[in-house]
This record gives C-alpha cells, structure tokens and sequence, in this order.
C-alpha cells in the first residue's frame, strides 16, 4: 500500500508539473488503479460498525447532503497520501465520492478525531473537527457501477452483466445494491480510457483494466 501510495503522489505531481502526454496520462491512470486495488485489498470492518463488511455503503459521517450511500472502507493505517495536520492519524474510514467539476476523491476521518452524537443519536464529528478529502485524480470524468444480474434472479438464471450510472436500489426497503465493479473514466485532451476495480469481490491478481 505505501509503494501504490507513492506511485500515485509521484505521478499526479509529474502530471502537474510536465507537459500533457500519453506517457503521463496512462501513468497517471495505472497509478490511481494501483492505489485503489491495494488500499480496497486493505480494507478492514470499520470500528463504528464491526459486523458490517469490510467494503460496504454508507453515508460518511459529517455528509448529510448527499442521497445515495457511498462506497465506504476502513484502513488500520492510514496511507500517506492521506495526510493529516496532526502527529499520527491511526486508522481511518474511507469513502470514494465522485464530482463531475472535481473528478474522483476520498472522504475520510480518523478514528483519532473525536465524535459526538447527532440529530437522532447518529454519531457525527464534533464542531472542531471535519470529514476531510482528498482528490485522487481530476481526470475522471463519470463513474459507473457494473452488477451481475437482478437481485432476485434464482440461481438457475442467465445472468448478464449491467452498467448503471447511479447505485442500484435494493429490493430492501432503504438500501441499495453493493457494485461487483467500479468503472473509471478517464479524460484529457485527446486521451481517454477506462479501467474496472473490483469491489464486491476483489479477484486476486489486482487490477482489470480496459482501454477504450
């Protein structure tokens, strides 16, 4: 995880710092993959919630803006790309937010800032403290989640993959569907491409890619 990490400052500043070219672009979009494969492999149950899965959706606490859920991790330590004014910043609760003005980013806390109970006993971080974030690349353009089937398809079904642009709603009342699949699209200039990170369940040789 700290060598994705650093792979993927070192690029996003040579990004910044040297003329747009395709080197740098698929460096650039091989980096955040990187980085997003060995932080999800990393995931752990978050501390708030110990019985839900590692990699699961939920509101960030401190975002009540926004409708749908996010998907939402914990790390036991916190990257270095997570930086973080104070000496050590424990573990921390992740979420991957997408902007189409901003591109693609991380909300996150850590388990070191304090808490306190909000609106309906909901914890929320106190006053002083905020739900930071982080932008991992502004050349992502739109997101789309891919799911395997219906949720109430019988097991003898012919399943068929799907790509949706917003998170699917569960067949539970106020849920949605976990994604098998996030896709990123990636923009600048005359270059573009695609690449697939799992998420319901990551495969074990990491990254799968496509270029458009």
């Amino acid at each position: 995880l700290i060598a994705a990490t650093s792979l993927l400052v070192t690029l996003s500043r040579a990004w910044a710092e040297r003329p747009a070219a395709r080197e740098a672009f698929d460096a650039h979009v091989n980096g955040v993959a990187r980085f997003l494969t060995a932080t999800l492999a990393k995931a752990v149950p978050s501390p708030l919630s110990p019985n839900e899965p590692a990699v699961r959706l939920e509101h960030p606490v401190g975002l009540d803006e926004i409708d749908a859920p996010l998907i939402s991790f914990s790390l036991k330590e916190a990257p270095p790309v997570l930086y973080w004014s104070r000496e050590a910043t424990a573990g921390v609760n992740c979420s991957l937010y997408f902007d189409d003005s901003e591109g693609l980013s991380l909300l996150w806390f850590s388990n070191l800032q304090e808490m306190e109970p909000g609106d309906g006993g909901k914890l929320t971080l106190k006053e002083e403290d905020e739900l930071y974030k982080t932008l991992l690349s502004p050349l992502v353009v739109s997101i789309a989640y891919c799911y395997y089937g219906e949720e109430d398809d019988p097991p003898e079904a012919d399943k068929e993959w799907r790509e949706e642009d917003e998170l699917e709603e569960s067949l539970s009342a106020d849920k949605y569907r976990m994604p098998a699949f996030l896709k990123l699209f990636f923009e600048h200039e005359d270059a573009d491409r695609t690449i697939t990170i799992p998420i319901e369940k990551p495969s074990p040789n990491g990254i799968r890619a496509e270029t458009n």
